[in-house]
């Protein structure tokens, strides 16, 4: 890696919200060269390069905070730490992959798969929170590490329980978060209910969000909308009917 720059690049958060659907993921940018390198100020998105280090000594079991990045020199954070969000569930340093020009992923999310799992990030009700991460060369797109998370089980920055909603259960539909998580029925942040869930076969995720209305006829009970569950990926893995 070339590390003679100050700090590498801002961190980048994709979080896409849209009227039905939220999904996104986080890329850390690394070893690629600033317009400003020369400088020597960091802000609070930034990855340094004594962060960059320290990945190198980052192993599975080890915590992440919410932001998969802590602040000072270090990348991972003690699993005590009350700032402990992700566990590593999986971690690669030089795989040989390539991020998109967006950083918001692979040019080819396979590998992530493979990797994490192929439900990583989807939205399986009862599901706890997974994601992925990487941190890449700003420059030629080339991964330098790539990391897979599980949620530890600690309520997100907005309250939210990290766990995908099942039936009878509720949730903030327009919280901003990159999956939905569940939160108590008499919270003032809850917008949605779920009455009923159709969960979609693996098989028929991608794309199934253009079918909703068709899964969600299969829900029970008294239902006034329904949501496609669509992950960072356009995988939609259930479709839930509302009240």
């Amino acid at each position: 890696m070339n590390l003679n720059s100050e700090t590498f690049g801002p961190i980048r958060r994709i979080l896409a919200i849209g009227g039905v659907a939220l999904a996104g993921s986080v890329a850390l940018t690394g070893c690629g060269i600033l317009d400003d390198a020369a400088s020597d100020s960091t802000t609070d998105n930034e990855v340094s390069n004594e962060q960059v280090d320290a990945v190198a000594d980052a192993k599975v079991g080890d915590c992440l905070p919410q932001e998969m990045i802590s602040t000072g020199d270090t990348f991972a954070v003690e699993c005590s730490d009350p700032t402990a969000f992700w566990t590593i569930t999986a971690i690669e340093a030089d795989p040989g992959l390539t991020a998109n020009t967006e950083g918001s992923s692979l040019t080819d999310p396979q590998p992530i798969f493979d990797m994490c799992g192929e439900t990583v990030g989807a939205q399986v009700p009862g599901a706890t929170w997974t994601d992925w991460s990487m941190i890449y060369d700003q420059t030629t797109f080339a991964v330098d590490y790539i990391f897979c998370v599980e949620s530890n089980g600690v309520p997100s920055s907005l309250g939210t329980n990290p766990v995908v909603p099942s039936a009878g259960e509720c949730f903030n539909s327009m919280a901003g978060e990159f999956q939905y998580g569940t939160l108590p029925c008499d919270s003032p942040e809850v917008d949605s209910t779920v009455v009923d869930v159709v969960e979609v076969d693996p098989a028929e995720w991608m794309g199934a969000d253009a079918n909703a209305e068709a899964i969600a006829a299969d829900c029970s009970g008294d239902y006034t909308a329904y949501l496609p569950a669509v992950d960072q990926f356009g995988r939609t893995a259930a479709v839930y009917c509302l009240a």
